[in-house]
């Protein structure tokens, strides 16, 4: 147990963010799952309505108890903006993986699989870029 403890001494933020994600990952995913299963919606326009009720839920959770921030405009830009940067570049993750790598799998597995792929790379890729912004923004007192 105290290796455990050990392990995550001085990642609270980073184990925190995660358990955040999991959350909205799993409500994302549901949505474009349900959405592209059992609507006619393309799947990027699906993954589009995941992405972004999953950035609102994400903000509300994450900004004051991983980053440190008020909500307020400062913060909520950088969020946005990193949203839409992780969501260009998810949408590419997902559509690149389906159709080209996860392409002789089944329907279900090929959604599921691109979407853990579109999942995993943004995850870090956002966290580091919110972390470093927000610092950005703490060192000139925004």
């Amino acid at each position: 147990m105290n290796r455990i403890k050990l392990l995550f001494t001085g990642k609270y933020a980073i184990v925190n963010y995660l358990f955040y994600s999991v959350i909205v990952t799993l409500a994302d995913t549901g949505i474009v799952w349900a959405l592209v299963r059992f609507s006619e919606i393309h799947l990027v326009a699906a993954n589009t309505i995941g992405v972004v009720s999953g950035f609102l839920l994400h903000y509300l959770l994450a900004s004051k108890s991983v980053f440190q921030t008020e909500y307020g405009i400062a913060g909520f830009l950088v969020y946005l903006t990193t949203f839409l940067f992780g969501l260009s570049f998810a949408n590419w993750l997902i559509f690149m993986s389906y159709h080209y790598v996860f392409y002789a799998y089944s329907v279900d597995l090929q959604i599921l699989l691109s979407k853990g792929v579109s999942i995993a790379v943004p995850f870090f890729v956002l966290y580091y870029l919110r972390k470093h912004l927000f610092l950005m923004l703490k060192r000139k007192g925004w």
